[in-house]
């Protein structure tokens, strides 16, 4: 007997031992997924080994493979391993993240006539053997028509004609009828074999009929005439027309046409065409063409079809790739019955072929061609290209970091690698941190390389990344552009991942309910040295860590220091499109035809002096007067503030009372255009308040701000202004992002107000003021990384500004101008912010000279959080002092500074030392701890 190890996607560290049943052994492989008994459920695994001993007494077995094809490979299941042991997580969620949303979700049988060795009279003597077991007076299939054939012997007629089918399209065929005993009968008989097969997610597999044409283009005509129709009032219009200059009698007409009455006749003239004489009573009434030659082309056109036949087939001839049904019928006005008409005359072949879903499919994308490098942009190129060419198996991967300044065009050497990569037929992942960047970023690419882009991140409908995944399996996609869980699209001959923004915290996967917290960064490094591929990261403002680490040397520094306006002729176009001259001073650098210009000035706003010179409103004089130029001018502005809705908290003034989260024991945020209080953590929503719950006092007020009262204000202090909001509330679906920003692009707002997602990788050349509406917050928050998060975020938007022709400005409010954060990103100085950041980090043992793994310990009943803490923390500290863990210390436990979410309540304890892994591969976990190697996250 031979015995299978299972991974089940359950929060455990271990995988599963099962006997594999003697009927099962040849179709079971490597990376299977089949069913098993869990507990008193079924569950899906995954097959990660298969064995000839076991090391358990008793196993059970595996009950039936739900997929013929394995949902893995080895190189896939070998880095679910590699997941799961460099961030200590459970194995079984480490091989669910390779899989597609939904893929394990359902099941269904696939039946098929299995005897094609069977004449049809063998067939349906076969078929009449179980004549007596099945009921007859069925409906056919699609129709209310009883039928005394039984409907066995009709359900194996109709996969014989049809092909394989599963078992809910059989059901739909047979109008829901109970056909399993019908289909266990064949399956008995020999007739029908099946097999378990899974159910797409979301909707059945989706096939169109592909029109392709038997004929070429010079043959239309003699068609077109084969499939005139013969309506015999056409034959009496056209044989009265030959004859125009005889004089025709109306009997021998109808007798030549065969007409058997007057009717084509009467028809003819109700419509004018013709005219008849009236004759002597013993001789026939004569018949006379009405019409000119003109009239009678398109009416006999009209009624024998030619005009639509002629312009059906040359549609279909022209369509390149092979236009659908229900396209052709849409461009044409050709009806189902001329479509099938044409089929069986044989002129036109229909064949059904899978309709991937695909966010990208209905998009129209303008190819682009790459422009001339600057002499910075080719100095990089020169080192990138030769690690591109030597790239493979065995080859030692190269790791680059582009650090260039906003606008410095980085862009552009992400799109020749992967134009190198693709020349090689290899693959490309091309991520970037936010879904709401996912549509420019995606229209870039397509237009350098149309069709051959996938999209992929976690908001998207379960059926298109199912589609995707399954897409990338069968090789078909050479590109995916995508957020961080893009990374586990199988993708076999993958030798190129960029990380754009590789600084920003949303590559990081949060240490929640059994999800494994991997680092994208981390994971592309592995991918990329498995492959012998190229790691391309790039940032304005790289994270600590990977700038230390490309100091000590594994990463390669590339610099682009230049912020690049434009091509000189491009420019020229935009000015003078745009009818104006353009407001700064660039010169070209050296022989280039691009031209440069320096980052956008600064200005740091003291909000206290606002304060205390009178005004006391959320926008100072500076930003006020410069978003009065601005839209003056009709430019376009963007204001930051990172924290959504109207008022960040509710309090009652008599009491004090806050309003907090029944759940979460945070402050509700009030939403103006929900009229609701609603808590960011775990989403929870309830109405407005009109009176205290302490007190029952009606003096409730709101307090703070949030991007739903910028735009407010913004109303109200310039009426006419055209106002956007830019954030999670705003834009809950990637498609909202993309019309957000659409609308923006082509004009139809003035001031885009919007969290942080407005702060990363747009290009908006339009933009001539950014203002930032509160840079002080997030900068106390006790995180050692808040200074670091602050900076990149001010330094990011800043470059958001002055993009284009116009030039422009930054406006920076804040409480804080002397702090080093705000004095270096008012310089947009990254080696200033790092002189002190860095000075820090190396006093207080942060990283990147330390590694630190963080315990969270979640529990709904918060005694037992605080015990479960404490408790991890005693093994720990005899771990440190038995084990070898020289240099390893303990920061708590203590609670988190978000002490409650969604009704659990958090502490956590702090590893920190050289190779924390080591220590906590030893600690005994129980339900509840949450372990996060190198976190980013310690609210």
């Amino acid at each position: 007997m031979r015995y299978a190890e299972v991974a089940l996607n359950v929060p455990v560290a271990s995988t599963f031992t099962y006997h594999i049943p003697a009927e099962l052994a040849p179709r079971l492989r490597l990376g299977s997924l089949a069913r098993v008994e869990f507990g008193v459920a079924m569950q899906p695994g995954v097959i990660l080994r298969l064995r000839e001993q076991s090391d358990i007494p008793k196993t059970k077995p595996i009950i039936e493979l739900l997929d013929p094809q394995p949902a893995l490979d080895a190189d896939a299941i070998a880095f679910a391993r590699w997941l799961s042991d460099t961030y200590l997580a459970p194995i079984g969620p480490c091989v669910w993240l390779l899989l597609p949303p939904g893929f394990t979700g359902k099941s269904d049988r696939l039946y098929r006539v299995c005897r094609d060795d069977l004449s049809d009279d063998m067939l349906d003597e076969k078929s009449a053997e179980i004549n007596d077991e099945s009921p007859a007076q069925m409906s056919l299939p699609g129709t209310r028509v009883k039928n005394a054939e039984p409907l066995s012997q009709r359900l194996l007629n109709y996969l014989r004609r049809r092909g394989p089918k599963r078992l809910r399209q059989l059901k739909r065929a047979f109008a829901k009828q109970a056909i399993e005993r019908e289909l266990a009968l064949l399956e008995d008989a020999g007739l029908v074999a099946s097999q378990s097969v899974l159910a797409p997610p979301a909707a059945r597999d989706k096939t169109a009929q592909r029109v392709f044409p038997l004929y070429a283009s010079e043959q239309i005509e003699d068609l077109v005439k084969k499939l005139g129709k013969r309506a015999k009032h056409a034959d009496l219009l056209e044989l009265i027309a030959q004859r125009a200059e005889d004089a025709l009698g109306v009997q021998e007409a109808l007798a030549l046409v065969g007409a058997k009455n007057r009717a084509p006749l009467n028809r003819l003239i109700d419509l004018g065409l013709i005219f008849v004489e009236k004759t002597e009573r013993d001789q026939q009434d004569l018949v006379f063409l009405n019409a000119t030659p003109a009239d009678l082309s398109a009416q006999l056109a009209a009624w024998r079809g030619d005009a639509i036949h002629e312009r059906l087939l040359r549609h279909i001839i022209a369509a390149d790739p092979p236009a659908t049904r229900s396209e052709i019928r849409a461009a044409t006005g050709a009806s189902a019955q001329l479509m099938r008409k044409l089929e069986r005359a044989g002129f036109i072949e229909m064949r059904a072929q899978r309709i991937w879903r695909d966010s990208l499919r209905d998009l129209d994308f303008v190819p682009s061609e790459p422009p001339e490098l600057t002499p910075d942009q080719a100095a990089v190129w020169g080192t990138i290209l030769p690690a591109l060419r030597r790239g493979g198996d065995n080859v030692e991967p190269a790791r680059f970091l582009l650090h260039g300044v906003t606008g410095s065009g980085k862009t552009e050497l992400y799109l020749r690698a992967i134009a190198e990569v693709l020349r090689q037929g290899k693959q490309a992942i091309f991520l970037v941190p936010e879904i709401a960047l996912t549509p420019q970023t995606a229209r870039r690419v397509s237009e350098r390389f149309p069709g051959k882009v996938a999209l992929v991140h976690g908001s998207l409908p379960i059926g298109e990344r199912y589609d995707t995944w399954r897409r990338a399996r069968q090789g078909e996609i050479a590109l995916v552009v995508g957020t961080r869980s893009a990374l586990f699209t199988p993708m076999p001959n993958l030798g190129l991942i960029i990380l754009d923004e590789e600084h920003d915290a949303s590559y990081k996967q949060l240490a929640w309910r059994g999800q494994p917290p991997y680092h994208a960064r981390a994971v592309a490094d592995y991918l990329m040295a498995r492959r012998g591929g190229t790691l391309l990261l790039g940032s304005a403002t790289p994270d600590l860590e990977t700038w230390h680490r490309a100091q000590k040397g594994p990463l390669t520094t590339l610099r682009l220091p230049k912020r690049i306006m434009g091509h000189r002729q491009r420019i020229q176009q935009q000015a003078q499109r745009a009818g104006l001259r353009a407001r700064y001073s660039a010169s070209a650098d050296g022989g280039s035809d691009a031209l440069h210009i320096d980052l956008p000035p600064v200005s740091v706003v003291d909000m206290r002096a606002e304060l205390r010179q009178g005004n006391s409103s959320m926008f100072s004089r500076e930003l006020q007067g410069s978003l009065a130029r601005t839209l003056d001018r009709g430019e376009q502005a963007m204001l930051l503030l990172n924290r959504r809705g109207q008022a960040t908290y509710v309090f009652c003034r008599d009491c004090g009372y806050v309003l907090e989260c029944a759940r979460c024991d945070s402050p509700l945020t009030y939403h103006r255009t929900e009229k609701a209080l609603r808590c960011h953590h775990c989403g929870a929503r309830q109405d407005q308040p009109r009176h205290c719950p302490q007190c029952q006092s009606e003096r409730i007020r709101y307090f703070g701000a949030g991007t739903q009262l910028v735009d407010e204000t913004l109303r109200d202090m310039f009426p006419r202004a055209r106002t956007l909001r830019w954030d999670a509330d705003a834009a809950s679906h990637p498609r909202q992002h993309y019309e957000i920003l659409q609308r923006f692009i082509d004009g139809e707002a003035d001031i885009v107000i919007g969290t942080q997602m407005i702060a990363k990788g747009l290009d908006l050349p339009l933009v001539t003021l950014v203002g930032v509406v509160s840079a002080d917050l997030g900068l106390s928050l006790p995180d050692f990384r808040a200074g670091e998060r602050v900076f990149q975020l001010l330094t990011q938007v800043a470059g958001r500004a002055g993009r284009g022709v116009l030039g422009g400005k930054v406006v920076l409010q804040t409480y804080q101008p002397d702090n080093y954060i705000m004095q270096a990103a008012s310089r947009h100085d990254y080696a200033a912010f790092v002189e002190s950041e860095i000075a820090y980090r190396k006093a207080l043992g942060y990283p990147p000279f330390r590694r630190l793994a963080r315990i969270v310990f979640s529990y709904t009943d918060a005694h037992k959080a605080r015990q479960q803490a404490q408790t991890a923390a005693q093994r720990l500290q005899r771990l440190i002092a038995g084990y070898g863990g020289a240099g390893a210390s303990l920061i708590g436990p203590a609670p988190c500074f978000f002490t409650r979410i969604d009704r659990h309540y958090r502490w956590q304890l702090l590893l920190r030392g050289p190779n924390p892994r080591k220590l906590l591969r030893q600690l005994p976990t129980e339900p509840g701890w949450q372990i996060d190697l190198d976190p980013i996250d310690m609210l």
